[in-house]
Formats: structure tokens, C-alpha cells, sequence
């Protein structure tokens, strides 16, 4: 074939024909004249990895020259040191990790490696597949710092980093906790969401810090996590200058930041894995239920005839879930032949049925290879399923942005579904962040993404810090900067907050990623309303109903932002019901039975199989993000807020702090609760509760667990895949 140009050369290696001597001849010519271009370095990056792909293709003669445009690319991981020249090898060699074994970084990654390693900070944008995140692990094992703190974006991210540096344990104290103490002989890690950033106040001078994807620091996002972590990030530089930041397809970044502070920008496109894109989109003219019919159809007849790993991307988790069950029914209905991994997946079968519901049709799903994951699921639940998939016990994987944000899988191919991400349009810079996550370097070499939707309209992201740009920054920013770091352009906008007494200026920064003008709000109307609230609101331990709701109504009514997700939660007395009930069971099962068996579930849902599927996903995706996650922070907030108004009233106040932290850890101890951290399910911590002293730290009882025989942990009642997460957690 006459191949002329990077078109011609991806369509030859599409065909799947073999590599003629002639046809490496023509792609190895052009690929040597791409490489001599800046503009043409991708394009000829693109097409080695596919040579790479479709190497027991290639004509034998021609390995070595391949070899040599490999090494020319910068590709150093994909070379065959047995077929280079002694002054290849020498360069090859010298692209090997001095910290991490048999590891070679590509020509980028190496120049950014001798960066970090020289303590010189570096902000990176790079596409998924370049290998940022390894340099992390290298600059661990290199154990240049003593003091580090990780900040990513989600738990499920955090618990991925965790599991990779475990094996660094002789050298560092891993903390996942806020309430775990530094270690004061080694080094100390601290993998903290931004938030939990913030709430730590046992900070070790810090050495060196790590934000993953810092473009949540931009507001330009509508994260409600910016506020967060451009907290998090204003704390962690009054330790060190010293910084890594990386993201993908950041275009700039302010200019203001650069003049502060001196550290190396590199953006750049260089990627180790290329990607096809097959546009699915329907153009049909069609009604929108004959439009959705259709789409599901082919999404189904896509997943029929693909057998590598897949990733399905849709909306939201309950779209996810939906959709994985739709599939499975079409499977069953269809009689096709998907696989048996029922053996494969027994130990997670037999977690779900003894502590979730055992007539959950997700174990029907996972008995045929395929999965779902979403932020409704229990963080261990989620992290299992990710390990399934990228062992290939589960082969489809119907997931959320939750998955999407930097954690790594071996997915040959990415499935866009859905068009938005929860109720907003994803825009081109989240397409690209889903459609980075096909292809895995050394095992897919060509990802595919299947496109449902149209492309969004290309961009490149420019990463506003409201650090930097106080003029646009919102007030719970600005108020937690130091004096000296506040421009004068704004010192007028919080004029009217330093008026405030410091008791509650600390409060409201304390909890400022609540918004302050709500907390304001529920300062005012108890001081109005003195003692109308002075029975409702003060209260320990365990509150009755309408103490309980009245807490509730103040955060529905003031602290709740716009187009906020409530988890299907439509009102402070729904949520104030469902808590008492949770309270009382103190188990996520029986909340589930309740429900399913409720007259209000019965009459609305009188399919069994769909109530119970229905009912197990409403109380799993409350308990996320209401019981885990919001409702103690709400419960905290108005706990501080009626202190503050009755004390100054010589009223002795309520304290929720032990309710809230109830509720947050499950009816769990501190110590105890801290070990869900690791990825240890709270059935197997309840089972061991009699055996665990609650006043050792949770490293302490982690190793001791693992001193115990596996028949020991029997003895107890745990089941295989409690165990299993016990001995990974170590």
C-alpha cells in the first residue's frame, strides 16, 4: 500500500493486514519524516505505538528499525533492549526509574523525574496515558522528602494511591484519617482529600505536597469542592514551595501564581497509548422515547459483539445501575453466552448477599462478568469491583464520574452513553478526561471509545486559582487568607465579615465550604427566635424526631446551594425520618428490608424484583452522601452555630458532635471506624469489635488482624472477602 501520509498510515493499521517489509518501509520513512516536526511528533508517536499493537504483524526484518523510531520517539518503556545497538541500550538504560524496579519512563516523564528529584517544583498538563501519576511513586521511593501530603480529587483515587504504597511502609506512615497521629521516626504521607486537608491539625512540617487534578481549584468548573481545596492549597504553602500539580489538557494557569512562585510548567500532549474514536451517534430524526429505545439497542448490540475490557460512562448512578440491569435482562432474554465467572466473583457474591440483600440483581450481573460503579456504592464495594474488572472477573463495567477522575483500569475501550454529567452537559475537557481512560499502556497499546453523543466543541482549560484572582474569588475564600496575602482590590468585600466577633468569624471558617451568608442566615433567626428554638435545639447524644428535624429544616432552608444533588431526598422531614430509622437499625440491610417492605414501596413498586433493586439503590445512595457524608457536616455546623448564639445568651448549649460522628462512621468508634479507610468492610470491623482495643491507632490494628491465622478470623464470623480485604490492607 502506498502510504503517504498519518491518515494513510491509520488506515492501513486498522485493516488488520499484515506489515509487508514494503509497508513498514513506507510507515517507518514516514514516520521519520514526521519526527523531524514539533507538529508532527504526535501524529508520528501515534502511529509507532500502533506498529507497537500490531507488532506479530510486522515483517521480522524490519523489528529493529522500529526499535530505533521508538527510542527517536522518546518511547523508551516499549523498547526491546535485546534488539537495540550499545549506544542505544546506553540511552535506554539510562530512561530506567532510579527508584522504582524494572521501570522505564518515557523521554518526558524522565525530564520531568530529574525535576522533581532535584526538589524543583513542576505544574504538569498532560493526557491521561503520560504517566503522571507514576512520578509520584517515584518521588516517594526516592525518599527525597520525609514529610508529604497527597491531595486527590476522590476516595476512590485516594484508595488506589494507597494500595500502591503500601510497599513503602518501612519508610513512611501512611495516613488516611484526620484522626491519625504523624509518625515521628519516619516519613509521613498523608493521603487527604482537599477537604480533610483542611480539617487536619496535626500537620508535621511538610516538605513537599502533591495536588491531582488541580484544575478543581478553578470555580470556573462548578465544583462545590473548589472552595475546599483552594483552602487546602493556601494551608499546605504556608509549609513549602515545594509542589507537584498535575492535570490533564490545561491550557494555562494564572500568571500571578508564576510570578509568586518559580516552578517548571510543561504542557504537553504527549501520550504512550492512541485511541480510535467511533462515532455512534444517532442522526436519525426520531422521537426522544424512539431515539432512547434505539440508542439502548445499539449500546446492547455493541456490547454483544465487544469482549475486551469495557468501560461504560453514564450520568449518573442511577442511570448506571438502570442501564447494567437492562443489559443483563437483554443477555438472559437473548440466551447469548456472556461467560460464567461465578466462581471467579463467589467471595463479593457472598458479601452482598449477607449484607446487602441477597435478591440484588447486581449479583445476578456480577455472575455473568459485569458491574457497575458509582458513588452510591460502599468505598470497599467500589474498590473491589474496580480490581475485578481490571483482573477480568468483571468485563463490563457501567460507571459514573466517579470512576472517570483518575483512577486507573485496564479498559480496552471507553463507552460515552450519556451527553451530561449528573444534570449539566459535559463539555469537551470532560470527554476527554472520560475518553482518556481506553487503552493502558504495555496492554492495550489502541484504546476505543465508542461515541453515543456528538463531540463536544474543542477547548483547552484555563485553570483560574481564586488564590491568585482575588478580584473574582467568592468571600469563603477570601476569608481564610492571611492578612498580608489579601490584595487591596478586596479588602472591602470581607470589611463586612471582620466586623464580626472572632468566635464566629471562626466558626464560619470553619465551615466556609458551606457557604457563610446561610450560616448568617441561622445565626439571625435564633437570635430572633430565642426561645422557640431553646427546647428544639438543645440536645446531645441521640435526639428525639422533632429535635432532630428542626436541626434539619435550618441546613434544607439556608445551606443548601442551587441545583444541589439530594440523593432523592426531597425534604428535611424525609431525610429526618430515614435518619431515625438508620439510628435505630444501625445496619444499611434492615434499612434496606424496611423499605422494600414498606405499603409506600409495595403499592408504587409491585414488581419484587424491581422493588427490591429500586430500594437497595435509594438507601445505598443516602447513605453516601447523606449519612457518610453531608448530613454530619450539617449536624456540625448547626451544632457550632447554636452554641455560639445560646452561650452569648448565657444558655447552656446542645453539643452534636457525638450524633453526628455516629452517623459519619457507621455507629463505629473513631479508631475502629478509621479502619473502613484501608478497605476493611464495616461487617468485618462490627464482627471484631470484641477483639479490637478502640484506643490503638488504626495501623496498629491492621497489623495485629494480620497476625491472626485465617482460621482465626473465621472463628469470629468473617467470610473469605472480609478476610481478603483485611490482608490487602496490610
Amino acid at each position: 500500500m502506498n502510504i503517504k501520509t498519518y491518515q494513510d498510515a491509520i488506515e492501513f493499521l486498522s485493516s488488520n493486514e499484515q506489515i509487508t517489509f514494503d509497508d513498514s518501509f513506507n510507515l517507518s520513512k514516514l514516520c521519520s519524516r514526521l519526527l523531524r516536526y514539533k507538529d508532527g511528533e504526535n501524529q508520528a508517536r501515534d502511529i509507532i505505538i500502533r506498529v507497537q499493537d500490531s507488532w506479530e504483524k510486522l515483517d521480522k526484518a524490519t523489528e529493529n528499525v522500529w526499535n530505533d523510531l521508538t527510542e527517536a520517539a522518546g518511547l523508551y518503556p516499549y523498547i526491546n533492549p535485546t534488539t537495540v545497538s550499545s549506544s542505544g541500550l546506553l540511552r535506554y538504560e539510562y530512561h530506567k526509574s532510579p527508584s522504582l524496579p524494572n521501570v522505564y519512563l518515557h523521554s518526558e516523564q524522565q525530564e520531568l523525574s530529574l525535576q522533581l528529584l532535584d526538589k524543583k517544583s513542576v505544574v504538569v498538563s498532560a493526557p491521561t496515558s503520560f504517566g503522571k501519576s507514576l512520578l509520584i511513586e517515584e518521588i516517594i521511593a526516592s525518599n527525597v522528602y520525609k514529610n508529604i501530603v497527597i491531595i486527590q480529587p476522590t476516595l476512590a483515587l485516594l484508595d488506589e494511591t494507597r494500595k500502591k504504597l503500601l510497599k513503602y511502609k518501612d519508610h513512611y506512615k501512611v495516613l488516611v484519617s484526620t484522626n491519625q497521629e504523624p509518625d515521628r521516626k519516619l516519613g509521613n504521607i498523608f493521603l487527604f482529600t482537599g477537604e480533610r486537608a483542611v480539617e487536619y491539625g496535626n500537620f508535621p512540617k511538610i516538605d513537599f505536597f502533591v495536588i491531582d487534578e488541580f484544575y478543581k481549584l478553578s470555580l470556573d468548573r462548578d465544583d462545590d469542592r473548589a472552595i475546599t481545596l483552594n483552602q487546602a492549597f493556601h494551608k499546605l504553602l504556608k509549609h513549602t514551595n515545594r509542589f507537584y500539580m498535575l492535570g490533564p489538557m490545561i491550557k494555562s494557569i494564572p500568571s500571578s501564581f508564576q510570578e509568586r512562585f518559580e516552578f517548571i510548567w510543561l504542557h504537553t500532549h504527549y501520550s504512550t497509548v492512541a485511541v480510535d474514536e467511533i462515532d455512534l451517534h444517532i442522526t436519525d430524526k426520531l422521537k426522544a422515547k424512539e431515539k432512547k429505545q434505539l440508542k439502548r439497542t445499539n449500546l446492547f448490540k455493541l456490547l454483544d459483539a465487544e469482549k475486551e475490557p469495557t468501560l461504560i460512562y453514564c450520568s449518573s448512578p442511577n442511570k448506571a445501575t438502570q442501564l447494567s440491569l437492562e443489559y443483563v435482562k437483554h443477555l438472559f432474554e437473548t440466551n447469548i453466552d456472556s461467560g460464567n465467572f461465578e466462581s471467579e466473583n463467589v467471595e463479593i457474591i457472598e458479601w452482598l448477599s449477607e449484607n446487602i440483600n441477597s435478591k440484588w440483581s447486581l449479583i445476578e450481573a456480577l455472575k455473568i462478568g459485569i458491574g457497575t460503579h458509582h458513588g452510591a456504592l460502599p468505598r470497599h464495594l467500589g474498590s473491589s469491583l474496580v480490581d475485578l474488572f481490571n483482573e477480568g472477573s468483571v468485563r463490563y463495567l457501567f460507571c459514573t464520574s466517579t470512576l472517570i477522575e483518575g483512577v486507573n483500569t485496564s479498559a480496552k475501550n471507553v463507552v460515552l452513553f450519556d451527553k451530561q454529567k449528573g444534570r449539566k452537559k459535559i463539555d469537551f475537557f470532560d470527554y476527554k478526561n472520560i475518553a482518556g481512560r481506553s487503552g493502558r499502556m504495555k496492554k492495550h497499546f489502541v484504546g476505543k471509545v465508542f461515541r453515543f453523543e456528538t463531540e463536544p466543541e474543542q477547548m483547552e482549560l484555563f485553570v483560574d486559582i481564586p488564590l491568585f484572582n482575588q478580584p473574582d474569588a467568592p468571600l469563603e475564600v477570601l476569608i481564610n487568607l492571611d492578612e498580608k496575602d489579601i490584595d487591596d482590590s478586596v479588602k472591602d468585600r470581607i470589611s463586612g465579615f471582620n466586623e464580626l466577633s472572632e468566635d464566629l468569624k471562626a466558626i464560619l471558617k470553619k465551615h466556609a465550604s458551606l457557604g457563610i451568608e446561610g450560616q448568617l442566615t441561622i445565626v439571625k433567626l435564633l437570635e430572633e427566635r430565642l426561645s422557640n428554638y431553646e427546647q428544639l435545639l438543645i440536645w446531645s447524644s441521640f435526639p428525639t424526631y422533632d429535635q432532630l428535624l428542626t436541626v434539619l429544616e435550618l441546613a434544607w432552608d439556608n445551606l443548601l446551594k442551587k441545583d444541589e444533588n439530594k440523593a432523592d431526598i426531597r425534604s428535611a422531614a424525609q431525610l429526618a425520618v430515614l435518619t431515625q430509622k438508620y439510628s435505630s437499625f444501625q445496619s444499611i440491610s434492615a434499612l434496606i428490608n424496611d423499605t422494600a417492605n414498606s405499603s409506600y414501596w409495595i403499592k408504587n413498586h409491585q414488581d419484587f424484583q424491581e422493588r427490591i433493586d429500586k430500594a437497595t439503590f435509594y438507601i445505598l445512595n443516602i447513605t453516601r452522601h447523606w449519612f457518610d457524608y453531608k448530613l454530619p457536616k450539617w449536624l456540625s455546623v448547626v451544632s457550632d452555630l447554636q452554641d455560639y448564639v445560646f452561650s452569648n445568651n448565657n444558655i447552656e448549649p446542645g453539643d452534636y458532635s457525638y450524633y453526628a460522628s455516629s452517623i459519619e462512621h457507621g455507629f463505629l468508634q473513631t479508631n475502629l471506624a478509621a479502619l473502613m479507610e484501608y478497605d476493611i468492610p464495616s461487617s468485618a470491623i462490627r464482627k471484631l469489635r470484641n477483639t479490637l482495643n478502640p484506643d490503638r491507632a488504626p495501623e496498629v490494628l491492621i497489623q495485629f488482624l494480620n497476625s491472626l491465622s485465617t482460621e482465626e478470623l473465621k472463628s469470629r464470623g468473617l467470610i473469605d472477602y472480609e478476610i481478603s480485604k483485611i490482608r490487602k490492607a496490610f
